[in-house]
């Protein structure tokens, strides 16, 4: 019973401390941690489209996925368009039917593929 327990708490530790890439949590690009620091605040609708995701992803510096898509979605980021479109989950085995891309004020650019 001892073994198992502590085998059991440590799955629980890892799940509970696991912030995903870039320190994100949930699906709202708000940073993990007790200091979030800013809340983000999107515009309402922008994950109509995505360029819509693009735009508000290069406006806070941060890839994620916001919900308001039914079908696969990837993210990415990199140092030109294509780059970013090339990060994206999937993009190297789907064809997108949408693809949004948008250059943030750190140089990088942003990169929301939908298929």
């Amino acid at each position: 019973m001892g073994k198992m327990t502590a085998l059991v708490l440590t799955f629980v530790a890892i799940g509970s401390s696991y912030a995903g890439p870039f320190g994100l949590t949930g699906r709202r690009g708000v940073p993990s941690g007790n200091n979030a620091g800013p809340q983000y605040s999107a515009p309402s609708g922008f994950t109509s489209s995505a360029q819509g995701v693009a735009n508000h992803m290069a406006s806070i510096l941060r890839i994620g996925h916001f919900g308001g898509n039914h079908g696969y979605e990837g993210v990415g980021m990199g140092a030109s368009p294509y780059a970013a479109e090339m990060n994206c989950c999937f993009r190297q085995r789907m064809q997108p039917r949408e693809v949004g891309i948008a250059q943030g004020r750190n140089g990088m650019w942003y990169a929301c593929c939908r298929y």
